[in-house]
C-alpha cells in the first residue's frame, strides 16, 4: 500500500536529495512512500486541499511564516487530522515543545540519519492511513 507524505521544507536541494534518500531507504525495507514536497506554507496548504495525504514532515522556518501554524492547522482539523513529524535544523527543547504543544507527534533535527527519519515515518503511519 502506497503511503503519500507531505514533505515541506524551503530548501529545494536538501528537500529533493531528503525525499530520495528517504524513498530509497523506505523501499529497501519494503515500504511504498511517495513524497509530495511543498516549498512553502501556501504550496503546502494547496496540497493538503489535493487530499491523500497520509502523514506530514514539515519545517519550522518557511519563507512565508511559521511551520508550526500549519502543525496547529492539522491537529485542529479533527476530520481529516494527519500525523506529523517537525523537521528543523534549530531542534532544541523548547522548539520540541513547541511542536508537541502545536500537535505533531515529534520533532526531528535535519541533521538526523536517514534511518533515524525512516523509522520515525514508520511509526508515525503505521496504524494505517489517518487522512487528507
Amino acid at each position: 500500500m502506497e503511503r503519500r507524505i507531505l514533505l515541506v521544507e524551503d530548501n529545494a536541494q536538501f528537500r529533493e536529495d531528503f525525499a530520495r534518500a528517504l524513498e530509497r531507504a523506505m523501499a529497501a525495507d519494503s515500504l511504498d512512500v511517495v513524497f509530495v514536497e511543498a516549498d512553502s506554507l501556501a504550496e503546502a496548504r494547496a496540497r493538503l486541499r489535493e487530499g491523500g495525504l497520509d502523514a506530514a514532515l514539515i519545517d519550522v522556518r518557511l519563507p512565508d511564516g511559521d511551520g508550526l501554524d500549519l502543525v496547529r492547522e492539522l491537529y485542529d482539523d479533527a476530520a481529516g487530522r494527519i500525523p506529523t513529524l517537525v523537521l528543523t535544523a534549530y531542534l532544541d527543547h523548547t522548539v520540541a515543545a513547541r511542536a508537541m504543544d502545536a500537535g505533531a507527534q515529534g520533532a526531528l533535527s535535519k541533521v538526523v540519519s536517514v534511518p533515524e527519519t525512516v523509522e520515525a515515518l514508520k511509526r508515525l503511519t503505521s496504524s494505517g492511513r489517518s487522512g487528507g
